[in-house]
C-alpha cells in the first residue's frame, strides 16, 4: 500500500514537469523560428540592396565617359545611365506604384562643377531626370536602337507613375567638394527602391514597414561637364 501511494503522489508530479517543458519547449521553438525568419527576410532584402547599389555604380561609371551635352543627343545621355541601371538590377523588378516614403524610380543628375568648389548648374533640373517621368521617351529611344524594355522596369505601372525627385540636393554635393580642386564635371545615379517583404509574417510586419524603403546614390566623375570659362 506504501508503495502504491508513493507512485501515485509521483506520478502526476511528473505529469505537470512534463506539461511545463511543453510550454517551455513552445516558447522556444516560436522564437528561434522567430529570429530564424528574420535572418531569412534580412538577407533576402539585403541580397536585393546590393543588387540595387551594384546598378545605380555601373550605371554611374558607364556614363561618366559620356558627353551628357552631345548636341542632338542631350537626352541619350540619360536613357543610357537608365538603361544600364535597369538591366544590372535584373531580377529585381522596380515598381512606381509602390512605396509608403516615395515611389521606385531611377534618378540622373548632371553637374558642373568650378575651382573654388561649388556647383555651376546641374542638369537637367534641380530634382534630377526621372525614368519614370521620361518613360515614354526612354521606351521610343529603345525602340530605335532595337533594345528590348528591361525587364525591371517593363512593368505597366510606369505608365501613370508619379516622378521622384532627387534626394540629392545641390547643397549637399557642394558641401563634399574640395575648395581649390580644379574644375570639373560629374554625374549621379540615385535609384529609389521598395523592397517587397517575402515571408510578409505579421509579426514582422506589424515592427518593420512593408515594402521597406531603400535608397541608393553614386557620384561619378564626368569631364564633359566641366564648366565652361
Amino acid at each position: 500500500m506504501a508503495k502504491r501511494k508513493l507512485i501515485q503522489l509521483i506520478v502526476p508530479r511528473e505529469r505537470g514537469e512534463s506539461g511545463q517543458s511543453f510550454v517551455e519547449l513552445a516558447l522556444v521553438v516560436f522564437i528561434l523560428a522567430l529570429l530564424l525568419a528574420g535572418v531569412v527576410e534580412f538577407g533576402y532584402m539585403m541580397n536585393n540592396y546590393l543588387h540595387v547599389f551594384d546598378a545605380g555604380r555601373e550605371a554611374a561609371r558607364y556614363v561618366s565617359s559620356a558627353d551628357p551635352f552631345a548636341p542632338g543627343h542631350e537626352a541619350e545621355f540619360y536613357y543610357v545611365a537608365a538603361l544600364k541601371a535597369a538591366q544590372t538590377i535584373y531580377p529585381i523588378p522596380l515598381n512606381p506604384a509602390d512605396g509608403d516614403i516615395f515611389a521606385d524610380d531611377i534618378l540622373v543628375s548632371v553637374f558642373s562643377l568650378n575651382a573654388s568648389g561649388a556647383v555651376v548648374d546641374r542638369y537637367p533640373s534641380a530634382s534630377g531626370w526621372s525614368l519614370c517621368a521620361n518613360y515614354a521617351g526612354f521606351t521610343s529611344y529603345l525602340t530605335s536602337q532595337g533594345i528590348s524594355i528591361p525587364e525591371a522596369v517593363s512593368g505597366s505601372g510606369w505608365g501613370s507613375c508619379t516622378p521622384g525627385a532627387s534626394k540629392l540636393s545641390t547643397a549637399e554635393v557642394t558641401s563634399r567638394l574640395v575648395n581649390g580642386a580644379p574644375a570639373t564635371g560629374a554625374v549621379s545615379v540615385e535609384i529609389l527602391y521598395n523592397y517587397p517583404q517575402l515571408l510578409k509574417l505579421p509579426v514582422l510586419t506589424s515592427v518593420i514597414p512593408d515594402p521597406v524603403s531603400l535608397y541608393v546614390y553614386t557620384v561619378m566623375p564626368n569631364s564633359a561637364a566641366e564648366p565652361l570659362p
